[in-house]
């Protein structure tokens, strides 16, 4: 294991996000890292960071472009108690904490898109993944939180078929980032805003998530399984679900594939 470079923001007591994190230089991927310490008891809020993932993936199983040395690939390991069908509110929490660290050095063009992205000037630079893991049982035994946030990425390592889809805090803003300096301030906001969400329910966190929403007033055409729909985004409720006005009702969506109609401004 190469030498941690994020030693110095590792701090607190077990149970709260960064108090000891694992390090790796190259690894196959910071979910199935994380899954292992889970598995050994590791205590919430043990987290995993790697500098390149050769197996790195996304939501739906994609995989996740990882290249090494500029950007951010981690997963924290959380024990929330809340029944299983609550875990996805984890990946929108997670959404608020990355949304407001960046926005401290790309302040006015952050934004959420449901259920899982971030986007800097209408592109993805990022990605969340709350993956549950089960007990004998099929009670939850903890939630892999895994993000991944594009920051020192240079336009030319994108692949190209992914250039009019995937940006980066540098090309966003037109000069590198201190990617200690953000994951700090990511854990910091993540481990409020999640004790906010066990604490208060996830209403106390929703206005944030509505404040960087990139779809709401916007028309969108969402897919799950055989199944499309198109109307207008008129925000989330208080379960995380998308709520989509299509004409006659406004329907609840609690999963789908989203494409924005028309350009992204």
């Amino acid at each position: 294991m190469a030498q941690n470079p994020y030693l110095a923001i590792e701090r607190g007591a077990p149970g709260r996000i960064g108090w000891r994190i694992h390090y790796f230089d190259e690894i196959d991927s910071t979910q199935e890292a994380a899954r292992e310490l889970a598995a050994n008891g590791a205590d919430q809020g043990t987290l995993v960071i790697a500098e390149q993932q050769n197996a790195g993936r996304g939501r739906m199983g994609r995989t996740w472009h990882s290249p090494s040395g500029v950007n951010l690939y981690t997963t924290i390991i959380l024990r929330p108690p809340i029944p299983l069908a609550d875990v996805p509110r984890m990946s929108l929490v997670a959404g608020v904490a990355a949304a407001e660290a960046l926005e401290r050095d790309a302040p006015g063009i952050v934004a959420l898109k449901w259920p899982n992205d971030v986007w800097l000037h209408g592109r993805k630079a990022g990605g969340i993944i709350a993956e549950a893991v089960t007990d004998a049982r099929q009670n939850l035994d903890c939630v892999l939180l895994g993000i991944g946030l594009n920051i020192n990425l240079a336009a030319e390592d994108i692949p190209p078929d992914l250039r009019d889809k995937a940006t980066s805090m540098r090309i966003a803003t037109g000069h590198a980032c201190d990617r200690i300096a953000i994951a700090d301030s990511l854990f910091n906001l993540l481990d409020s805003r999640y004790m906010e969400t066990l604490t208060r329910g996830f209403d106390a966190v929703r206005p944030a998530w509505e404040r960087f929403s990139a779809l709401t007033g916007r028309r969108i055409a969402i897919v799950d399984g055989g199944r499309r729909q198109s109307g207008v985004v008129k925000g989330i409720d208080g379960t995380g679900a998308l709520l989509l006005d299509i004409g006659d009702r406004v329907e609840r969506v609690v999963a789908g594939e989203v494409s924005v109609e028309g350009a992204y401004e």
